[in-house]
């Protein structure tokens, strides 16, 4: 089952858009004066319009576009809008035809069979009419099944690509019907270009980005096996990847046994001259086991990197408190490491400009922030990365815990059921100096998130000082 964050994310573009479609939609009819005699015909058309304003959304930002990352601070966020979209256009992909046969009320049966296929004997309408309930079941079928039904991931994502299928009927739909969009100029040619826009970023997504994406091939360089975790690390074969740390990569590998579906994973290393990334991956799912068949050696292929969450740590303008849960703690691994050691850095002088720019940690007068990390598990025996977290301290410049402690940071394994739910008020208690003047980076289960970000601010803590990662964002 697919879930949805509860985190506020940023629709402005998307009510803009919508807000547009409306106002061009409203106008045309004043401007045709084309008003409807049946009051039903206009929540009708609102949501049929404003459901199909969501779908092209909602493929736009399915295609993995840089700019757009960008925009909304994250592959993550960009997911997590794409969700909220798709479930919202399903709602009013259905409020449009029970609206349409609403007067066919009082008589239930002249009601339900107007939503569903008619003759068409020739009327043009009718079939339009067809069109459109074959795509509300399509999107019914397609929406059930990826939102709603717990199935295996790449059953998932074949199920996933028949969306663009959906956005081919409704194009067929508005065409046939031949009604407010195709009468009216201004409308037809806005809702024209939404359109294929979208069915431009399907295209791209389904068939091209295997070929133009941002894709490099790596290696297996080495394997290590720790109870239900891999660590996984990969060197370049050919063209290096440029990464940051915490930013996330979507894995390919073509190996009898494992599926060869493109699946992310947090990269848990910060970065290298020589483009050496690691991956710590939990045994939890078919595809994930089936990645212990991999070897030393073995060729993967590597799309990405994509994220933004480590941005605002390595500006190094504030101390930093971060709060992974679970598995959410694998984007903090590289971070973490960054913090802790003072490996080989170049000189400003001999640093070129965009190393400089998007990898500061590598140059010699970069400072790490002050670090408090809380690693939050049910039981110990969930707490698969203690162990490396701990062993950062031991091996780090710091040698142990008592310096590192002194230097100002702190890390603490949160065990909820001997301590229960951890709150902002504990960690401002643990946290020296506390947490208002710090950056707060989160990421684990929404339910946590959403709660700890409520209590920060009610601490004090700005809400441009709290960044999390949506790391349930895919599956």
């Amino acid at each position: 089952m697919l879930t949805t964050s509860k985190i506020h994310q940023n629709y402005r573009p998307v009510l803009l858009t919508v807000g547009i479609t409306i106002i061009l939609w409203l106008g045309s009819k004043w401007y045709f004066q084309d008003w409807f005699e049946n009051p039903y015909k206009y929540p009708a058309k609102f949501s049929s319009l404003i459901a199909t304003v969501l779908m092209c959304w909602c493929i736009v930002l399915s295609a993995r576009l840089r700019r757009i990352e960008d925009y909304f601070g994250g592959l993550d966020k960009v997911y997590q809008i794409h969700k909220r979209l798709g479930k919202w256009a399903f709602y009013l992909i259905v409020a449009h035809p029970v609206f349409l046969a609403f007067d066919r009320l009082p008589s239930v049966v002249d009601f339900l069979r107007r939503l569903w296929f008619l003759p068409v004997e020739g009327d043009r309408y009718i079939a339009g009419h067809n069109l459109g309930v074959t795509a509300l079941l399509l999107m019914a079928a397609l929406v059930t099944v990826t939102l709603w039904v717990k199935i295996p991931y790449h059953r998932w994502k074949k199920a996933h690509e028949w969306f663009g299928l959906v956005l081919v009927v409704i194009i067929a739909h508005i065409v046939y019907v031949d009604r407010d969009v195709s009468s009216y100029p201004l409308l037809g040619l806005w809702m024209s270009g939404l359109l294929a826009v979208a069915l431009a970023c399907f295209v791209h997504i389904r068939f091209l980005y295997r070929f133009l994406g941002p894709k490099f091939p790596y290696r297996v360089a080495n394997i290590d096996r720790q109870g239900d975790i891999l660590e996984i690390t990969f060197e370049p074969e050919q063209k290096k990847m440029d990464f940051r740390p915490s930013q996330f990569v979507y894995l390919v590998v073509n190996k009898e046994g494992i599926t060869p579906e493109p699946h992310p994973y947090s990269i848990a290393c910060g970065y290298n001259l020589e483009s050496r990334f690691k991956l710590g991956i939990k045994k939890s799912g078919d595809h994930t086991r089936s990645l212990d068949r991999l070897e030393k050696g073995d060729s993967v292929t590597v799309y990405g990197p994509y994220g933004h969450f480590s941005d605002r740590f390595l500006s190094a303008e504030r101390d930093c408190v971060f709060i992974g849960g679970g598995i959410g703690i694998t984007p903090f691994l590289g971070m973490w490491h960054i913090a802790l050691h003072s490996e080989v850095r170049l000189s400003p002088a001999e640093s070129p400009q965009w190393l400089k720019k998007l990898h500061p940690e590598s140059i010699s007068t970069w400072k790490s922030p002050r670090v408090a990390l809380f690693y939050v598990c049910i039981t110990e025996d969930q707490a698969s990365f203690d162990d490396d977290i701990r062993n950062e301290v031991i091996v780090s410049r710091f040698k142990g815990f008592k310096s590192f402690e002194e230097r100002g940071h702190h890390y603490e394994l949160y065990l909820a059921a001997r301590q229960g739910l951890i709150s902002a008020q504990y960690i401002d208690r643990q946290v020296a100096g506390g947490v208002v003047e710090r950056n707060i980076f989160l990421c684990g289960p929404s339910p946590m998130v959403v709660a700890l970000i409520k209590q920060f601010e009610e601490l004090g803590v700005p809400k441009d000082q709290i960044i999390t990662e949506d790391f349930n964002l895919l599956y």
